[in-house]
């Protein structure tokens, strides 16, 4: 049954900030708005290596328990998430690359790969503890993507947004804990601490002000001899650094013991800027997420030929997830394989671990990958029909 279902997935404003009260309170007001506009269908937190790393608000118009229907109403919807841990630009990235290559058909990602491209690297920042993404789409006005309220991408097409939201509801999500909350389908104790965060968890004032700052209007000058190009597309941030944003503490006269404390200033967006470009540059383009979307289906049902549900599993009733970290190299050999979040169930744990080792070796990689290793993380869901 599980090969199965992925054998058929194989076939187929820019406004210049000012200070830093502005930006939160523009950023509570748009939250209280986005909030009254749609109602939070289900709510999940996503886990990995033991710990929170951040949670999933799936928000629609009319609040459904079918993922198919949810996918197909062209209504809006908006998926939000809030970073409870801080993420490499590169771990992310690999986060909803894969998960999106095994839940779209190539078709359907082919024709957008650049999109989903630009949305994953509009943000200059990596996601830190504390940040809002947002992943929006309406009938009139397509997809768009918000990071910590500042609108980076607009005007995209309906299909972006469908793939981004297969990775969450599709054949195969995070685990079907996850899924089933975002649906609804989990009792309200369950979802009680995902809630919460939903609302509790918000960017700081800095991290509102650098979002802002990368679509700070340019400064042009009415004697200059030639107009500054205008942007190509929405997510191509101006290069010109925003203004400052300084604290008003002119007058606040510190004690001997913070003296030394206050004397730091706190960082400007721009010097946030700067910190954050120094992180691990990625370059990633259409041939490669193409390539990436060919070969990671091909380990993911040559991983799920091999699984055997334990018999004493089946006989207890045991049900779970199991996500699995495996890296490959070029040559297709298994180089490592952990359990990067386990299942109540040490059968279960087992039994992935086995499926993985047995499945290897891999296809090489293609010539489209460039690097000399192929990591996954991939969700093996024991379910008893």
């Amino acid at each position: 049954m599980l090969y199965n279902r992925i054998e058929g997935l194989l076939t187929g404003f820019t406004h210049r900030p000012a200070v830093t009260l502005f930006f939160s309170l523009s950023f509570a007001l748009f939250c209280s708005n986005a909030y009254s506009e749609l109602s939070l269908n289900g709510s999940a937190i996503y886990k990995d290596l033991g710990k929170q790393q951040f949670v999933a608000g799936l928000f629609v118009d009319t609040i459904q328990d079918s993922a198919s229907t949810i996918q197909l109403e062209d209504s809006p919807k908006r998926m939000e998430v809030r970073m409870l841990n801080n993420y490499s630009k590169r771990r992310w990235l690999n986060l909803w690359m894969q998960s999106i290559s095994i839940n779209n058909d190539r078709e359907s990602f082919s024709g957008s790969a650049q999109e989903v491209i630009d949305i994953m690297q509009a943000p200059k920042s990596a996601p830190h503890k504390g940040d809002i993404i947002e992943y929006i789409y309406h009938p009139e006005q397509g997809t768009s993507m918000r990071f910590n309220g500042t609108e980076l991408v607009s005007n995209y097409p309906k299909n972006v947004f469908n793939i981004l939201l297969r990775t969450w509801i599709g054949p195969i999500p995070p685990s079907t804990t996850f899924k089933d909350q975002l649906l609804g389908l989990k009792t309200a104790d369950e979802a009680v601490e995902a809630e919460e965060l939903l609302t509790s968890v918000t960017p700081t004032s800095n991290r509102v002000a650098l979002a802002a700052s990368w679509i700070a209007e340019p400064i042009i000058e009415a004697v200059a001899p030639k107009p500054l190009p205008e942007a190509k597309v929405a997510v191509k941030a101006a290069e010109i650094p925003a203004p400052k944003v300084v604290a008003d503490n002119l007058s606040a006269k510190p004690t001997d013991e913070s003296a030394e404390l206050a004397s730091v200033p706190e960082p400007t967006p721009e010097e946030l800027a700067a910190k954050e470009a120094a992180e691990e540059e990625i370059e990633f383009n259409v041939a490669e997420a193409l390539a990436q979307r060919d070969y990671t289906p091909l380990v993911v049902a040559q991983i799920y030929k091999s699984i055997a549900y334990p018999k004493r599993a089946v006989q207890n009733n045991q049900q779970g997830t199991v996500r699995i970290g495996l890296v490959v190299d070029r040559s297709g050999e298994l180089l490592s394989v952990t359990a990067t979040q386990e299942s109540d169930y040490r059968l279960l744990n087992q039994a992935a671990l086995k499926a993985v080792k047995k499945a290897a070796p891999f296809p090489d990689l293609p010539e489209g990958i460039k690097a000399d290793s192929f990591e996954l993380n991939l969700p093996i869901t024991f379910r008893l029909q």
